[in-house]
């Protein structure tokens, strides 16, 4: 392969899967361009019913690396003492693999795709949380609907108990509505 290529391509460290995520980020750290794929998940904290996000490896035990960096890490294993977590550079048929980035699109796509779907459960988390919350909103306050089947309509509120509001859109149009939905008119 040529000099440019190894700018691009990327080669391929092994080392075990608890040391995968500290390997990633001791190499980034001393400068050298890693990655490796993750997801973010909450798990619960023992002993508590706390939840907290942690990060995991996509692909356990596989560090990516760019190939520019292969005479480093070669330093780096030659050493008595590697300051990085244990890994080997992976080899097949004797050679080491170079990957191009487009190789490596379709497990970015994956991550990508995780880290979406981390986003859409933060989201529902927080619309629960807001659901959850009691809004009083006065008896005669006007109000106004952001969004739903009656977006941009005003209406008047007539009653409720924190938790849904009774309101008037006018005439003899009263509807049930969950007040963490109504926006008030009041500055």
């Amino acid at each position: 392969m040529t000099p440019d290529c190894y700018a691009s391509a990327w080669c391929i460290l092994r080392t075990s899967g608890p040391r995968t995520l500290p390997l990633t980020r001791s190499l980034a750290a001393a400068g050298i361009e890693a990655w490796t794929p993750t997801t973010t998940r909450l798990i619960r904290i023992p002993r508590s019913r706390a939840k907290r996000e942690r990060d995991f490896p996509i692909m356990p035990t596989f560090v990516f690396v760019r190939a520019r960096h292969l005479a480093e890490l070669r330093r780096c294993l030659s050493l008595p003492s590697n300051p990085h977590p244990a890994f080997s550079i992976f080899r097949h048929t004797g050679r080491i693999p170079l990957i191009a980035d487009g190789e490596i699109g379709s497990v970015r796509a994956i991550e990508e795709q995780g880290q979406q779907e981390r986003q859409r459960a933060r989201d529902r988390e927080a619309d629960a949380t807001r659901r959850a919350k009691r809004y009083h909103v006065a008896v005669g306050s006007e109000v106004q609907m952001p969004d739903g089947g009656f977006a941009g309509l005003t209406g008047i509120v007539e009653g409720g108990d924190g938790k849904f509001a009774l309101v008037c859109f006018g005439g003899k149009m009263r509807v049930k509505v969950a007040s963490f939905l109504l926006a008030t008119n009041e500055v």
